[in-house]
């Protein structure tokens, strides 16, 4: 009696003629192409199947075997009380590789991630060899990307490193559950439980750094909330023209949150300034209008609460004693330093200085050489 090789994946994947996901109203999307096909450690990828002479002759016969041997190949297992079912040993994605069935925990792209790949949403390490082109997606473990990040969004669950650094076009997220190593940043949004680690310069991007931000070159524009110290090397500031303003001493985790809430506010007030017009000029669809205007009411009044209690736990969170913000190079006027509710606008051009907080004020110290050693 023949044995049939049943498989929990796709065993014909081409990952080089990849066609896009269908949705349910007939449109097609182009950014998910379901590049990889994803599989949790303990799942069964692949199962014997005892076929009749009759059912054999209509199977597929590349996976029609006379004994039970699993053409089985890394990242796999079999356990021997149920030695019928194929098991992934690692999360990963499961395919054939030179006729074995193979589980890797690690997706390498040589190329880059675009319109041939569409998003990455892998349960492993992802290592990419090109650039990530704007308004793709990448969700992975580790992830590495050698060339550089456009308007991407990028979340790692652990660690994310680009060597070739961020030009965002204000619309690249990138979040990762540790540390993050950039080799610059323009344009972004950045988010890291720990640390944040810029070799080069970080202009007009929106930080949000769990522990510490090191840039070893510019920091110019955009808003930095910061738990512990930031350190900028070079250059702080670009001057009255340009806004740059440094938060520390609160977890920036929760000021994230409050800045989704104040955006959903802010929309939803709008919203309520136009149905409130819709229906002061009697359209049709009053009831309909009327709805939505309650429901809007409702939604910002939650929002007010919440954002109310998210204050109460923002300000559990301070600790300034330790806090500083650390420039060995120049720092231009315009510059905003809060630590904690202290709050200092440079008004003059500094060098070799760091800021710090004493007796509910943002102090200046200087030499930042001799405070390192």
């Amino acid at each position: 009696m023949p044995f049939f090789l049943k498989h929990h994946f796709d065993p014909d994947v081409d990952q080089q003629s990849l066609r896009p996901e269908h949705q349910e109203d007939g449109s097609v999307d182009h950014y998910e192409l379901n590049f990889v096909h994803n599989v949790e450690a303990g799942a069964v990828i692949a199962q014997w199947e005892e076929l009749s002479d009759e059912a054999a002759r209509s199977a597929d016969p590349r996976f029609l075997h006379q004994d039970k041997m699993f053409p089985a190949g890394k990242g796999t297992g079999i356990k021997r009380r149920d030695p019928d079912n194929l098991y992934a040993a690692v999360s990963g994605y499961v395919c054939y590789q030179d006729g074995r069935i193979v589980v890797n925990d690690t997706l390498t792209l040589p190329s880059e991630v675009d319109f041939h790949t569409g998003n990455i949403n892998f349960v492993g390490n992802v290592i990419i060899g090109g650039s990530a082109r704007g308004g793709f997606a990448i969700r992975g473990r580790d992830i590495t990307i050698q060339g550089q990040i456009e308007g991407t969004r990028i979340e790692a669950l652990r660690d994310l490193n680009c060597r070739g650094g961020v030009k965002g076009a204000k619309t690249a997220f990138l979040e990762a559950g540790r540390s993050m190593k950039l080799a610059f940043c323009e344009y972004g949004t950045l988010k890291a439980r720990e640390d944040i680690l810029i070799k080069g310069a970080l202009m007009h991007s929106n930080v949000y750094a769990g522990r510490k931000l090191a840039v070893g070159g510019r920091l110019t524009g955009g808003t930095i909330y910061c738990h512990e110290y930031i350190y900028v090397g070079e250059q702080l500031g670009g001057g009255l023209d340009t806004d740059t303003a440094l938060v520390v001493g609160y977890d920036p985790a929760l000021l994230f949150t409050d800045v989704e809430y104040e955006t959903r506010i802010d929309r939803l007030h709008t919203d309520i300034t136009i149905l409130e017009k819709a229906l002061g000029k009697g359209r049709d669809h009053k009831r309909e209008y009327a709805e939505k205007l309650e429901s809007a009411r409702r939604e910002l009044d939650l929002l007010k609460l919440l954002k109310v209690k998210l204050w109460e736990g923002i300000r559990g969170t301070e600790q300034v004693d330790q806090c500083k913000v650390l420039v060995p190079g120049l720092v231009k006027p315009g510059v905003e330093i809060s630590i904690g509710s202290a709050f200092l606008k440079v008004d003059d051009y500094l060098e070799d200085v760091y800021f710090y907080h004493e007796n509910d004020e943002v102090k200046i110290g200087t030499s930042v050489h001799k405070l390192r050693r």
